[in-house]
């Protein structure tokens, strides 16, 4: 009987090279689709790899492949943020990827957390808040090795699961802006044009200028905002439908909002300035251009979520039910209830008088 040969490369008449490769007891070849020998040979150790994940199971895998089964069977096509989890994944992958799931020690959470405050791992110095998001969604991937992945071989046993400690949870950002700040960012945000290097000499009102002002009249996500089409719009009706026809809410839900008064003629100069389909013309963060908009009017800590939370919190203040805020903000009457009721008129009232 013939001996089986590994897995090997080699070109054919042409001289573009395949895989050659036994499978059931037939040969079998994959193209490599190059005729570069140093090609071939990279994209021959990534086969051996996925093929080394498909065919062996282990009992002690490394957190990339755990990583790698999460995103493919729990992530992919099923969250509709999945777009935010390669970076977690990458900058996870940058320290844990190469260890083995018994490997990970308590310490290691702390090696972590140093590695990316201090911009070791990943493109800026990192937030704790940040560093905890990535943590947690470690142990979410452990969480789903041990009761989801399939085949069901693959399932971990809890007693290799290592314990990961993320930072403790920062406090709620609860910067206030005051009536003057208010004013300014509004008579600042509705003629911003910002021209300079790199910049189209325009008059139209700027991207960070646009979201400013839709931030403070809607109190919605910054995400929401950032992904609002023209479609989405009613100016007969007057309402923004912010969450987009056939995405299916989440927890972080996108309701529908009237459009104030103050808000309908400049969305109607931004309409006419329009340059694609975004109200804001790209999804792009704008989380920079705030910053310098904050810098240049001395507004500190200024951030998309400082205008969900003023708002939310002058509501409260001038007597708006709390239901009502909720279901403007998209939050849960309990969750609205627990960070403001505190700033109702009548709060504790009836225990002084």
């Amino acid at each position: 009987m013939a001996k089986r040969l590994p897995p090997r490369i080699a070109p054919d008449f042409k001289g573009n090279y395949y895989i050659f490769y036994s499978r059931n007891g037939r040969s079998q070849r994959v193209s490599l689709r190059t005729n570069n020998l140093f090609k071939a040979e990279l994209r021959f150790e990534g086969w051996l790899e996925q093929r080394r994940k498909d065919t062996y199971i282990e009992e002690d895998p490394y957190i990339q492949d755990c990583l790698e089964y999460w995103m493919d069977q729990w992530i992919r096509g099923r969250m509709l943020s999945e777009n935010r989890y390669p970076a977690v994944v990458n900058n996870l992958n940058a320290y844990f990827g190469k260890m083995r799931v018994s490997q990970i020690t308590r310490n290691e959470s702390a090696v972590y957390i140093e590695l990316r405050r201090s911009a070791q791992i990943g493109r800026n110095c990192a937030s704790d808040a940040t560093i905890r998001h990535e943590m947690t969604k470690l142990r979410a991937c452990l969480g789903f090795m041990c009761t989801r992945v399939e085949p069901r071989e693959r399932r971990l046993s809890r007693d290799i699961i290592p314990f990961i400690e993320p930072p403790q949870a920062v406090a709620p950002r609860d910067r206030v802006l005051n009536q003057a700040e208010i004013k300014q960012l509004r008579q600042f945000c509705s003629a911003l044009v910002w021209q300079g290097p790199g910049r189209a000499i325009s008059n139209r009102i700027s991207k960070v200028g646009r979201f400013i002002t839709l931030a403070m009249e809607t109190a919605q996500r910054k995400t929401a905002i950032l992904e609002l089409k023209w479609e989405q719009v009613d100016f007969e009706r007057r309402i923004i439908t912010f969450n987009p026809y056939g995405r299916n809410q989440t927890i972080k839900r996108r309701p529908p909002v009237p459009i104030s008064s103050r808000l309908i003629p400049l969305l109607a100069r931004y309409h006419e300035e329009r340059v694609n389909d975004y109200v804001c013309d790209s999804v792009n963060d704008c989380h920079e251009a705030i910053k310098r908009v904050g810098k240049e009017l001395q507004i500190d800590g200024l951030s998309a979520h400082v205008f969900r939370h003023t708002w939310a919190t002058n509501a409260v203040i001038d007597g708006k039910p709390i239901e009502q805020v909720a279901a403007f903000l998209g939050d849960t009457v309990d969750t609205v209830r627990k960070n403001y009721i505190h700033l109702t008129p009548d709060y504790l009232r009836s225990v002084v008088d």
